[in-house]
């Protein structure tokens, strides 16, 4: 997920540039189609995936936020933290000076795979961030 506006602006400039690689090795391997097929896939799955996470984040500065964010799994809180974060116009410094941290500590829990929230934490950051946390336990 793009956290900021460096990274969006390198996210876009790296597309270009898989987008004019693969342009170059199809031009080089046009007369060998098993050869170009195997080459192509690669680029053509990392530009879907960038493309994918420019226009995640595109959608998190444009539009309005929805009423809930929520998670299902806790591996799923970095990206309420990221875009409640990149809607609220904060950054990963800002955010971490107002509730006692350093950027760092912020960056981690902006992680994917990140698990060692504490509420004490998530409190902190919802309430900085203007936003109401709830918990909620589901019986399966």
């Amino acid at each position: 997920m793009i956290k900021d506006s460096r990274q969006y602006a390198n996210t876009k400039k790296k597309l270009a540039m898989l987008i004019e690689d693969l342009k170059t090795t199809r031009k080089k391997y046009s007369d060998d189609k098993n050869k170009l097929a195997l080459l192509s896939q690669g680029y053509l799955d990392h530009i879907e995936q960038l493309k994918s996470e420019i226009e995640e984040y595109e959608m998190v500065k444009n539009n309005p936020l929805p009423k809930v964010l929520s998670a299902r799994h806790p591996n799923e809180i970095y990206k309420l933290i990221t875009k409640l974060r990149i809607k609220r116009k904060v950054t990963q410094s800002q955010l971490a000076s107002r509730i006692g941290c350093k950027q760092s500590d912020i960056s981690r829990l902006e992680r994917k795979n990140y698990r060692g929230y504490s509420i004490e934490t998530l409190e902190k950051i919802a309430n900085e961030l203007k936003a109401d946390m709830e918990l909620r336990l589901i019986p399966k």
